[in-house]
């Protein structure tokens, strides 16, 4: 018995056999964690896109700081030697730690939440900016440590 299901991120239908099926509902678990995986570069400049084509909805000027900042990041994203350490770094550069997420997010809110448009397109981009960085945010007790070792010299 054949099946297809759809990939969720590349939106392509892939033709399974009951076999290749009940082994996917074996390992669901790991398919899951599997699923979460970090976003890609692909995903981070589709959201960048789509920030500058909110921005054209709202009629922003081309040649103002706000297109032009989206602009660069995707032509700095597409000119990267090695895209997918450029996003990661790019990502812990603008989020180093959880409170700096939520000021940017809840700075975001208030400044564009009239522009429904281009709040959820860079709340989207922001989200996959979050998870690529979370994971390298500093923990307390690497605070103390390099503290620590920073007065001991």
């Amino acid at each position: 018995m054949n099946n297809f299901n759809l990939n969720k991120r590349s939106g392509i239908l892939i033709q399974t056999t009951e076999y290749q099926h009940a082994y996917t509902m074996s390992n669901q678990t790991q398919d899951t964690k599997d699923i979460q995986t970090k976003p890609t570069y692909q995903e981070v400049e589709q959201a960048l896109i789509n920030v500058v084509k909110a921005g054209i909805y709202y009629k922003k000027p081309k040649e103002g700081k706000f297109m032009q900042s989206y602009k660069e990041r995707i032509i700095k994203l597409r000119q990267a030697e090695d895209p997918e350490e450029y996003i990661k770094s790019l990502a812990q550069i603008i989020f180093p730690n959880e409170d700096k997420y939520n000021k940017t997010m809840n700075d975001y809110k208030e400044f564009y939440g009239r522009d429904p448009k281009i709040f959820t397109s860079i709340m989207e981009l922001y989200k996959l900016y979050y998870n690529l960085a979370k994971d390298y945010f500093i923990k307390e007790a690497q605070i103390d440590k390099e503290a620590e070792d920073f007065l001991n010299l």
